[in-house]
């Protein structure tokens, strides 16, 4: 039978003399050929069906076309979209089939076909050329399998940053998904807009931003600036923006891309706090100026994501809930001080200080579906012994049913302003034995009057034993026996008064220990004891029995009751002497211990409640102002709270103190950070 085109085709490429065999040759090592019958019977194939498909030809002959080149297999969607670039025949239209080898690889097949017509019209055979382009297709899968990885690191950052990219005129092409966190848009309500829309001409940094068109033409690579942006609520957000210039195949400036951070709480910290921040910031900017590499074997959207992963000033860590890692940017690598490679497939919590792996497990515990993200400090072992601190905002990634799949982990290091929060703490220190020192100065004569009164007992029970002796009388001995006793007992009071004031006043260390708060008031009102007499006040005591103890300082704790009683004994002094009180109580309130003073004085006005604890702020002549302030900055360090509550409409005022008790929360880490633990005894209990 003879074979030719339909009718209205060119005859002449499907004349009956159409060389078939000579076709056939030119293909044979690169394509496989065909024939099949009206129903996709294959009637025939080239013999290299062994090598591309591991079948010999008499094994597929007889057999459906579709068993080996498939049209509905699953990859076959995703092949559809590549391109043709090494297809020989573009010009002709082709499809694209996925081939099941004998091993059970699978195989992809870029086809063109040939209807086969008798002199009738009626189609007899279908000619079939397939060619393999399998090396291909795979490659372009694995390129856009790694572009998809990156692309969802990118996409999976969260907290205060975003990531765009904008073209040369300003138009934003697009908008990671935590510009939604930032900025209050949604990604789709910035991509086609112009940067300029929310960046104003009145804006903060709007010049600046105009000029780094000017720069890219003068050939600068990076730019980093602050901007003011407004976001959907209409609030200017002070932003630090960080971006570069992509380039064509032909070395035109193409897009910006960039990213973004939110610094608006950061600009309002204090003025030395700020410093060291811009200080540390600057430093990054240094460091991610410097950073420049390209990787020639990915695509340019690969390179383009990675670069931003890996290229970040800042720390990222991937890693799964067994503690590995699975990636780690240059940044974090450089810090630690090992090779990425190292780093990767290995736990973290070796090189995390063994105290603060309480820290961590805490940050991990808050972690749920509903709040999947946890800001967290620790310190960290670096290579050479160094130990640094490092700033760490965890987000986590649940299954279906809950459960912790990956975490992502953006960090930096915050060494330096650690550092200068201990210098502001150990001002503070001094600050407390200055004003412990001063409240010894106006207590002076109390202590006077209080080591006299022991000491005048011993002169005179040493008198009476003399007198005893001299006169020889019978049980003279005796009776100076216990004067002598009556004088050993004098001079014990009189060094523990003296030794308790040494303990009060002389500067020392922060040492945390187990206290119980009702020792440290019954301590503080001996010491007291002369300043309450001379006031007429008598203090009545309500101590709950059986109260838990507290982690902390002693001589600091003691130095806030000393100071509220003091304030008690001023605050009565125009009371009549009869209707002078201090009622002191003690109780666990929730998940704290509370210890209450209230006195009758003259009382606080409600708008003063508050302002009685700032600096310099007194009511007595001579007065410091500072001792409140100095107590409630002791109880803030200890975790706890003092405040001042009015009696009305009864008489005075009351100052409250709360301490938390282990077990209610964490325990208080250091009163000067990183610097005091629980001792053994406490660790124990």
């Amino acid at each position: 039978m003879h074979r030719q085109s339909k009718p209205g085709t060119d005859t002449n490429a499907a004349s009956a003399s159409f060389d078939f065999q000579g076709w056939f040759e030119t293909w044979q090592q690169e394509c496989l050929c065909l024939r099949l019958d009206p129903n996709g019977i294959i009637t025939f194939v080239s013999a290299n069906s062994m090598e591309l498909l591991g079948y010999q030809p008499s094994e597929l002959v007889g057999r459906p076309a579709v068993d080996f080149l498939a049209l509905d297999h699953p990859d076959h969607a995703l092949i559809q979209g590549l391109t043709d670039k090494t297809w020989p025949l573009r010009d002709q239209p082709i499809k694209r089939h996925t081939a099941r080898r004998r091993d059970g690889t699978l195989a992809y097949f870029v086809t063109q076909e040939r209807n086969i017509y008798d002199e009738s019209g009626t189609q007899v055979a279908t000619e079939r050329m397939a060619y393999d382009e399998t090396a291909r297709v795979e490659a372009e899968l694995s390129v856009l399998e790694s572009e998809q990885k990156y692309r969802r690191l990118v996409e999976g950052i969260r907290g205060d940053y975003f990531i765009f990219t904008h073209s040369p005129d300003g138009e934003v092409t697009y908008a990671s998904p935590s510009i939604k966190d930032v900025l209050g848009y949604d990604p789709e309500m910035v991509v086609g807009r112009n940067w300029r829309d929310f960046v104003k001409a009145d804006n903060l940094g709007r010049d600046e931003a105009e000029k780094v068109e000017g720069a890219v033409a003068a050939g600068k690579p990076f730019h980093k600036l602050v901007v003011e942006i407004d976001n959907q609520e209409g609030e200017k957000l002070i932003v630090e923006v960080q971006e570069r210039q992509l380039y064509d195949s032909a070395g035109n400036y193409e897009s910006m891309e960039g990213i973004a951070r939110d610094i608006t709480e950061l600009t309002t910290a204090t003025n030395e706090l700020q410093q060291l921040r811009e200080e540390l910031e600057q430093r990054v900017a240094n460091r991610t100026a410097e950073l420049q590499a390209t990787n020639v074997q990915l695509s340019e959207s690969e390179e383009r994501y990675r670069d931003l992963v890996e290229k970040q000033a800042e720390f990222i860590v991937r890693w799964t809930p067994d503690l590995k890692r699975t990636f780690v940017n240059e940044s974090y690598a450089r810090y630690i001080g090992k090779p990425a490679s190292e780093l990767v497939n290995c736990s973290f919590m070796p090189i995390l200080v063994k105290e603060d792996a309480a820290v961590f497990e805490t940050a991990m515990a808050q972690l749920t579906p509903e709040k999947n993200s946890v800001t967290y400090e620790h310190r960290i072992h670096r290579e050479g012994g160094v130990v640094s601190w490092a700033q760490w905002t965890d987000r986590a990634f649940f299954d279906e049913q809950g459960n912790p799949e990956s975490y992502l982990s953006v960090g930096r290091d915050v060494t330096a302003l650690k550092e200068a929060e201990d210098k502001v703490r150990q001002k503070e220190l001094l600050l407390e034995h200055v004003s412990r020192r001063a409240i010894m100065g106006e207590l002076v004569a109390g202590i006077a009057h209080e080591i006299h009164q022991p000491l005048h007992a011993a002169s005179a029970f040493a008198e009476a034993a003399r007198r005893h002796l001299e006169m020889g009388k019978p049980g003279g001995v005796e009776t100076s026996v216990d004067c002598m006793r009556e004088i050993s007992e004098a001079v014990t009071r009189t060094a523990t008064i003296i030794r308790r004031l040494r303990d009060f006043t002389k500067p020392s260390d922060v040492k945390l220990e187990k206290l119980f708060i009702n020792d440290l008031v019954r301590e503080s009102l001996e010491i007291l004891a002369f300043e309450t007499r001379r006031a007429h006040l008598y203090p009545e005591m309500h101590l709950a029995s059986d109260l838990p103890w507290v982690q902390g300082d002693r001589i600091q704790l003691q130095q806030i009751i000393v100071s509220l009683i003091t304030n008690a004994c001023e605050a009565v002094a125009d009371v009549p002497i009869q209707q002078r009180k201090l009622t002191i109580r003690s109780g666990v309130d929730g998940k704290m211990v509370r210890i209450e003073f209230e006195d009758s004085g003259t009382g606080i006005s409600a708008d003063e409640l508050e302002s009685v604890f700032d600096a310099f702020v007194t009511s007595r002549s001579g007065g410091t102002g500072m001792g409140l302030t100095v107590s409630r900055t002791i109880a803030e360090a200890h975790r706890g709270t003092l405040y001042a509550k009015s009696n009305a409409p009864a008489p005075g005022a009351c100052f409250v103190l709360e301490l938390p008790y282990p077990g209610a929360r964490a325990a208080s880490q250091s009163v000067v950070s990183g610097q005091a633990e629980l001792n053994e005894d406490s660790k124990s209990e």
